[in-house]
C-alpha cells in the first residue's frame, strides 16, 4: 500500500491576493437629483451622488449616454421616463453596488 503525503494551506494564505484580504468597506450607491424648467424640455438635470465607501462611478442616462463624472449635469431635450442608473465602484474596483430611480421629463406642451 503506497501513502500519500497530504499537505495543508491554511486558508488565510489562499486569501492573500484576493480583494478580502484588503478588507474594503463594502459600497452603497445612492443618488438625487434636481431638474429646471419645472423638468420640462428642455431640462437639465443635476445629480447630486450620495453613495458612501465608493471611489469611481459609471452613470447610465437611460439613453445610451453615461458619464463618469461624481455628479454628472445631463441636459434632457426629448420628453419621457429615463431609467437613470448608477454604479458605484471601491477603490480596487473589485466591489460595486448599483441604484437606479426613473427621472420623468415632461413636454412644454401639456
Amino acid at each position: 500500500m503506497k501513502l500519500s503525503k497530504v499537505i495543508l494551506i491554511p486558508a488565510f494564505l489562499l486569501l492573500a491576493g484576493s480583494s478580502c484580504y484588503k478588507n474594503e468597506p463594502v459600497p452603497v450607491a445612492d443618488f438625487t437629483y434636481k431638474g429646471t424648467n419645472g423638468f420640462k424640455i428642455p431640462c437639465t438635470v443635476t445629480f447630486i451622488n450620495t453613495s458612501v465607501n465608493s471611489f469611481a462611478w459609471i452613470w447610465n442616462f437611460g439613453d445610451d449616454s453615461t458619464s463618469w463624472a461624481k455628479e454628472p449635469v445631463k441636459l434632457y431635450t426629448r420628453p419621457g421616463k429615463y431609467l437613470v442608473t448608477l454604479r458605484a465602484y471601491t477603490e480596487s474596483q473589485k466591489e460595486w453596488a448599483s441604484t437606479a430611480q426613473t427621472v420623468v421629463i415632461k413636454d412644454t406642451i401639456q
